[in-house]
């Protein structure tokens, strides 16, 4: 491969770059008709127009400098490197902390201007990029009741230490121009506003994977289908389609799980690739992982030519991979393990499926809750009610001494973290689970409202607690713990 070295001096860092007419002939093909060319930045994938300043003493002119500093600059005894492609060259700045550097200045000796031939391991040029990048690519939606543990997979199965991981949430306000980017105004230091393309989270990272061709990389869309996600992904849904096969005859060059047809969108194009007619693809490098709740049913729909492009898979609801820490932790004094609670649960809302439609939805995911939620502050006493009220009333008197502002601390720390659980936990079955019929597991005939529920569930001690339910569920937590 031929390349283009060129040495920096420290003029050149203060006026524009001199280049030979040897070099401006035989590597940039300059004749009459051509006196400019696009480039664009490695690193940075910022593009301009280099001109070409043809006279006794030609130099680099046009956007040049703007390129380098987007690649962040250069110092004396950097290194440029410039590499013909199909379209357009590549500039990559090699500073003396690249291990690169000693070699290429070996190879300079005392000249400023080379055009070398190297070896493909000392530069991947674009035309390259391809035949060296990972093909892992894919689109997966993992979906299940809250806390079922899809983040938990993400991390475990999907990623390791070196993939490059971008994550970012849908809602309702999540726009096309929010994921894709949108033109935007720029005041610059004179006062004078333009107009420019600011790319969104998905350019961005295709811009990234596409330059690194051998880093995985993965973008986590959490809740997405509380957006409006067909909207949202725009023309960008006809990249979702993944190339599954080389062809035998007529094939298209790319790797498998690259996307398997390019869109025209300038914008992007000119961000990623420099090129504004480029057409844009997800390179297979890039995998794409959504999430979504079973349970949220007042939020957007995924139509079947959305879901069809990704590969489904349903998390289960299970304790088999969970910590043993958690799944036996207790909740609060009470001395039932978390894991018991929740099959004791599920089951009473799977069994209440003639009266609810998809209840296995609502069920209690595993990671429903944290451990640090079920955890008990023991700093109440028997008579905490009794002594919380005394100090609360002579607080507004300002009539506390230091030691009994300290336990009136105390005390709210201690009620703060143990309404945790019934704040978190009997709130969904209250609210959302049992929406429609509460009197299924609570005892609504003594607790007829949420508060009810909560202020005694707070008040309450040990197993107790759980005379906020029927008879039969009760009775089921205070046979576990015998």
């Amino acid at each position: 491969m031929n390349i283009y070295l060129r040495k920096i001096l420290k003029h050149d860092i203060t006026h524009q770059i001199s280049v030979t007419n040897e070099v401006l002939n035989g590597f940039f093909g300059i004749y009459n008709d051509k006196e400019s060319a696009i480039m664009k930045g490695k690193k940075s994938g910022f593009s301009g127009n280099v001109v070409f300043l043809l006279a006794t003493d030609p130099r680099f002119g046009g956007d040049i400098k703007q390129i380098i500093n987007a690649e962040g600059g250069m110092q004396e005894d950097d290194i440029l490197l410039f590499v013909k492609g199909k379209s357009n060259y590549t500039i990559e700045v090699i500073s003396a902390s690249d291990s690169r550097h000693s070699t290429f200045l070996s190879m300079m000796d005392l000249e400023r201007h080379l055009v070398i031939n190297v070896d493909d391991d000392l530069y991947e040029a674009d035309d390259d990029l391809e035949s060296v990048r990972l093909t892992n690519g894919s689109n997966v939606l993992l979906y299940g009741v809250p806390g079922s543990g899809k983040s938990w997979t993400i991390e475990h199965e999907y990623c390791t230490k070196e993939t490059k991981v971008d994550r970012l949430v849908f809602h309702p306000d999540y726009t096309y121009s929010d994921f894709i980017g949108q033109i935007l105004p720029n005041v610059s230091e004179d006062g004078q506003v333009s107009y420019a393309f600011t790319a969104g989270p998905f350019t961005n990272i295709l811009k990234e994977a596409y330059n690194n061709p051998r880093t995985e990389y993965v973008l986590v869309i959490e809740e997405i289908n509380r957006g409006n996600a067909p909207a949202i992904f725009g023309e960008v849904f006809q990249l979702l389609d993944r190339k599954a096969e080389i062809l035998d005859k007529e094939d298209d060059g790319f790797p498998i799980g690259t996307s398997e047809y390019g869109i025209t969108n300038a914008n992007m194009a000119k961000i990623i690739y420099g090129d504004p007619d480029h057409k844009v693809r997800i390179p297979s490098n890039l995998s794409i992982i959504g999430t979504m709740n079973t349970s949220d049913q007042n939020v957007f729909t995924l139509d079947t030519a959305f879901q069809r492009r990704w590969d489904m898979r349903l998390i289960e609801n299970s304790f088999d991979e969970i910590d043993d820490n958690f799944a036996n932790a207790t909740i609060l004094d009470t001395a039932v393990r978390w894991q018991d609670f929740c099959v004791e649960i599920n089951k009473i809302i799977i069994g209440n499926n003639a009266r609810m439609t998809s209840s296995e939805d609502k069920r209690l995911g595993a990671y429903f809750i944290h451990l640090r939620d079920l955890q008990y502050d023991d700093r109440e006493e028997e008579k905490y009610e009794r002594e919380f009220e005394d100090l609360k009333r002579r607080e507004r008197y300002e009539k506390l001494s230091d030691e009994d502002a300290e336990r009136l601390r105390q005390i709210r720390a201690a009620r703060k973290q143990n309404r945790k659980f019934p704040e978190k936990v009997l709130k969904y079955l209250w609210d959302d689970a049992f929406k429609y019929n509460r009197e299924v597991v609570f005892e609504t005939g003594k607790y007829s409202s949420l508060e009810s529920i909560i202020k005694y569930f707070t008040n309450a001690k040990g197993i107790d607690r759980y005379n906020v339910f029927k008879e039969n569920v009760s009775d089921s937590f205070k046979t576990k713990n015998q």
